[in-house]
């Protein structure tokens, strides 16, 4: 996959979380991150699924990328890969907490809304409009409907999702009007999943867990 140049300063800030957050990455054995990469890939490649449905096109998702951050740098995470984009966002409800965050940028929504009509996938010109937001999120709405079907199946509970909230984040400003952290907690496990359908779009999927769910996911999703 090819990538902007403010795409690649997220990926280069990502890879810097390694070495501060070290000591936090031993409170998950390396079976327990690779629990949670699969679980990751398994809800991912369901979400893909959907979005190969809307838009007619071979969704291939990158490996996972499993990371234990602390609660003040989501912010930077998310700022580092979301400034420019669409950010959309589905949390769960009931007692189950977990936030999911999809990153599109215009020109990518502009395709996908073009697919979803019919068309050949062609990015028109103009701003984006309330429309080209309710499709995204519309997307969002049916890639994380299948996965958290496939979550609810991997870990034996019920997992039901919020409506999707778009955001069109330009500046900062922007990043701290989403409610990326809807619940408590100083440090939480970010997996971060790259797509691509075939080089005609792309997109990030960042999901947010906090440490009590990721126990419970490690403790009741059995590797095969």
């Amino acid at each position: 996959m090819g990538y902007s140049i403010i795409e690649k300063l997220g990926i280069g800030y990502w890879a810097t979380i390694r070495e501060g957050y070290r000591d936090s990455m031993e409170q998950l054995t390396p079976q327990d991150q690779d629990k949670m990469a699969e679980v990751s890939q398994i809800c991912m490649s369901h979400s893909a699924t959907a979005l190969n449905m809307l838009v007619r096109k071979k969704i291939t998702v990158s490996p996972p990328s499993v990371k234990v951050v602390n609660r003040a740098d989501i912010k930077n995470i998310l700022t580092a890969f979301g400034m420019g984009s669409v950010t959309v966002q589905i949390d769960y409800k009931d007692d189950f907490h977990c936030n999911n965050l999809l990153m599109l940028k215009e020109n990518d929504i502009k395709i996908i809304m073009d697919l979803m009509m019919g068309g050949a996938g062609v990015a028109a010109p103009g701003e984006l409009n309330e429309m080209h937001l309710s499709c995204v999120s519309e997307v969002m709405n049916q890639m994380m409907g299948s996965s958290a079907i496939a979550l609810t199946g991997m870990i034996h509970k019920t997992v039901d999702i919020n409506p999707p909230k778009a955001t069109l984040v330009t500046t900062k400003e922007d990043v701290d009007s989403i409610d990326y952290l809807p619940f408590e907690g100083n440090e939480m496990v970010i997996v971060l999943s790259r797509f691509d359908g075939e080089g005609a779009l792309k997109g990030i999927m960042i999901r947010i867990y906090p440490m009590k769910e990721t126990r419970f996911i490690c403790d009741n999703f059995i590797m095969k």
